[in-house]
């Protein structure tokens, strides 16, 4: 079987690469494990074991996913259809990143006795394969473009809820625009003893403002309608 046979050869030509993260240094440029998966569900599921077909694999790249209540902020799981149930293998925070002649292995374990091997094949065709070897011992085969180290660029996923920064922008210039309305009122009637249309700040710079609007768009319907009515003020 292809997926024993990389566990074997790794097993012998293993090189430690110091990890950051989901970000990971090699000598053929940078791999982000992030672009081999989704925020909240796994990007590999249901995937069919190579050794029976009755147990479905899933696995996510940096990301912990949870599916069920024994599947929860996982790396990897595994669901056996005859006993309906479902068990974790693997956690994201228990894995051990090697890179060995173009191969990456990233070894992790359930924070217990299940360890899961995830072969990572640089391949421009995408394929995933599931095995389990022993009791508590798992391999994943993954071959993806995205194995290979500075071939793909992580993108956030738009549907995981995160605000853009044009959305920060705006919330932080709504708050202090209303920060800043409320304190002027609360100067104006406590310490200045305003009241009614007094309270509101500036006043009159938003009057100038509204007449000079006014005016721009005045000049503007001229423009179109190609006539100089505008009037200096």
């Amino acid at each position: 079987m292809i997926v024993v046979s990389i566990y074997i050869f790794i097993i012998f030509n293993i090189h430690i690469v110091k990890t950051n993260d989901c970000q990971y240094s090699t000598p053929d440029g940078i791999f982000d494990l992030r672009t081999l998966g989704y925020k909240n569900q796994p990007k590999y599921k249901n995937v069919t074991s190579s050794g029976s077909r009755f147990l479905k694999f899933s696995f996510n790249g940096c990301f912990p996913y949870s599916t069920t209540d024994t599947c929860k902020n996982a790396a990897a799981c595994v669901f056996d259809e005859i006993t309906s149930t479902d068990m974790l293998i693997a956690r994201q925070a228990n894995r051990k990143f090697t890179y060995t002649h173009g191969l990456i292995t990233i070894v992790y374990t359930d924070g217990a006795d299940s360890t899961v091997n995830v072969f990572l094949v640089c391949k421009d065709m995408e394929s995933v394969q599931a095995a389990q070897v022993d009791d508590n011992t798992y391999l994943f085969n993954i071959e993806s473009k995205c194995a290979c180290p500075g071939k793909c660029e992580y993108t956030p996923d738009k549907s995981s809820g995160g605000l853009t920064g044009g959305a920060v922008f705006i919330i932080i210039l709504v708050s202090l625009m209303a920060t800043y309305a409320i304190v002027s009122v609360i100067f104006l009637r406590f310490v200045k003893h305003e009241q009614g249309i007094n309270l509101v700040p500036n006043r009159s710079l938003w009057l100038q403002l509204g007449h000079d609007s006014i005016h721009g768009v005045r000049f503007l319907v001229a423009k179109i309608q190609q006539r100089n009515t505008y009037e200096k003020v």
